[in-house]
């Protein structure tokens, strides 16, 4: 069998549901024959920050989810990658990087194991007559520790043919199910409210010491304890959030900041956060894990920076997701630095079939109007919240 083969079966054989591609030297003989082995045309994505990030919202909701990416691919997810090591993970995430070692297909030769180590990401360098356990061994790992792993393989050997010592077919009988999701914000909210405890809990599992007795910190209540800077903020949101924790679905996404703060007591709005941008491709890896109402909630300046990456995703992916856009102006996250004028309005406007306007949302009536028609719409829709009046 080739090299490509064994692995794309590996990861069938693992149970692994949700496949996230950039094409690149290696990885595209491994995509090609998942393709044939699915029966179906998997999603080749544009860029490697959105496509790990719908890969870890997959893993993180309970779907064994895997990356194919090669070195210059997994340095440029390296903020989807560093938010996913202390949000964890629920099934198991692996990363398979083919290394480009002589550069043949590659803008430069850059090896993955010194920028795995840099940024604190667990991995196995693997070999092709190996490679069929180490996938197992890797979603095992992945689920034992609840961490994302990378996989290394030299992409010259992914062409290459082999007889693995553990065949296709020959997974483990009694490989169990992936773990299920269960609402977690402590680990799964990326934001200064949980830092110091995600810090402990990812320092204990790469010690191999036992992370489940590190005592979880209360919920604090917002806004009584949002940090001085954001508190005034938080208090404008305030209306929004008691409108909208009556129709949320059945997974919220978020981006780090201060809409982040919701997802605390007593709201319970936002489920899982990472990285500015990040909220939008969770949210698809959410829907391919399969919750049908999924939302995500993004402020201006951190849609602009990295939403539209995702946002086409789910647009061409045809996965009907529910945004929020709180359009203040400003960057109100780090210190409230002006957004140039129609900077938003020129991103979206690719998506003006979908978008709708609330422009004074103090209005409640009309607030309540939009969010029930939301929830009750099951097409893709964007509405963004015009609150430049009250910053």
């Amino acid at each position: 069998m080739s090299v490509a083969e064994v692995i794309a079966q590996a990861l069938l054989d693992a149970g692994v549901k949700v496949i996230t591609y950039v094409p690149g030297y290696g990885g595209s003989d491994i995509f090609r024959v998942l393709e044939s082995k699915v029966n179906d045309t998997l999603f080749i994505s544009f860029h490697e920050e959105p496509a790990y990030t719908i890969a870890l919202g997959a893993a993180l909701t309970g779907k064994r989810s895997v990356s194919l990416f090669k070195t210059h691919g997994i340095m440029k997810a390296g903020n989807a990658v560093s938010d996913s090591l202390f949000a964890g993970t629920t099934a198991g995430f692996v990363t398979i990087i083919t290394e480009d070692q002589g550069g043949t297909h590659s803008d430069s030769i850059i090896e993955a194991r010194p920028f795995l180590e840099g940024i604190g990401m667990p991995y196995l360098v693997s070999t092709p007559g190996r490679i069929y356990e180490d996938i197992f061994r890797a979603y095992a790992m992945s689920e034992h520790d609840r961490l994302p792993y990378a996989l290394v393989i030299n992409a010259d050997d992914v062409k290459g043919v082999v007889s693995p010592a553990n065949p296709p077919g020959g997974c483990p009988a009694d490989w169990p199910e992936p773990p299920s999701y269960s609402r977690n914000v402590q680990q799964h909210v990326m934001a200064p409210l949980f830092n110091p405890y995600q810090r402990k809990v990812y320092e204990a599992k790469r010690n191999n010491l036992n992370w489940k007795s590190i005592p979880i910190p209360p919920l604090p209540p917002i806004p009584e304890s949002t940090p001085p800077n954001w508190k005034k903020i938080v208090e404008i949101y305030v209306p929004l959030f008691r409108i909208f924790k009556k129709y949320r679905g059945d997974i919220v996404t978020g981006d780090t900041g201060v809409s982040s703060q919701f997802s605390s007591e007593p709201w319970n709005c936002i489920d899982i956060v990472t990285y500015m941008g990040g909220s939008i491709p969770l949210a698809i890896g959410a829907k391919l894990a399969g919750f049908r109402d999924v939302w995500a909630i993004t402020g201006d300046f951190s849609f602009i920076s990295a939403g539209p990456l995702g946002l086409l995703e789910a647009y061409l992916r045809k996965i009907p997701l529910k945004i929020l856009i709180l359009y203040n102006g400003r960057a109100s996250t780090t210190g409230g630095q002006t957004i140039p004028a129609g900077a938003l309005e020129k991103v979206l406007s690719g998506y003006k079939e979908m978008t709708r306007w609330v422009n004074d949302p103090n209005d409640t009536g009309d607030l309540e109007k939009v969010l029930k028609e939301m929830a009750d719409n099951p097409a893709m829709q964007i509405v963004i919240l015009d609150y430049r009046k009250l910053f």
